[in-house]
């Protein structure tokens, strides 16, 4: 059980982040689709294999996302709410590449913004133990998410770079899990 919980800590290191980064470079492929301009989800719009793409790349990111917060549930009740609001941001993230944008399944009814509680629940429940480096970026990982969040909730999310600042603000939500699953990898030593 101990090598698939690490195996599932591991694969955090690289697909949640990975996926999402694999999607923004495919898009910069797309004819007539302005990465600057638009949001990932409106590839899905376009058909053929620019749909399928915008499809995989959530998909993939969210399933590593659950299987990560799996394996912090499998270590007991130390990580529990770090796990459960993960695996609200994974399953949202399933639906964001299983429905397309416009449907309210589309993110779930936006049930990933629990994603923002999501790196400070981690340090939280991780403790003292924290390194340096996981505290720092646990800290402006969520910050930035509520800055993101803030935008465009307001309005003020300039229309002519939302894909930009959606892809800024990406970044740390999805390269927090890359940070934490080095964390677990040099704490469990």
């Amino acid at each position: 059980m101990t090598a698939v919980r690490n195996l599932a800590i591991q694969q955090a290191v690289y697909i949640p982040l990975g996926a999402m980064l694999a999607l923004i470079a495919f898009a910069f492929t797309v004819p007539g689709y302005h990465s600057l301009s638009q949001h990932l989800s409106e590839l899905g719009l376009l058909p053929g294999l620019q749909a399928k793409a915008v499809q995989a790349g959530p998909v993939a990111s969210g399933s590593a996302i659950i299987l990560f917060s799996l394996a912090l549930l499998a270590q007991g009740r130390r990580f529990a709410l770090t796990a459960l609001t993960s695996t609200l941001f994974g399953v949202s993230m399933v639906s964001n590449g299983v429905f397309t944008i416009g449907s309210p399944m589309h993110g779930l009814y936006g049930i990933g913004i629990f994603s923002i509680l999501t790196p400070l629940l981690f340090l939280a429940e991780l403790g003292p133990q924290a390194s340096t480096r996981m505290a720092w970026f646990a800290r402006a990982s969520s910050l930035l998410g509520m800055a993101y969040l803030w935008l465009m909730m307001s309005g003020f999310d300039p229309e002519p770079y939302r894909g930009l600042t959606q892809r800024l603000a990406l970044l740390p939500a999805f390269g927090w899990y890359t940070v934490a699953a080095l964390e677990l990898r040099s704490f469990r030593r």
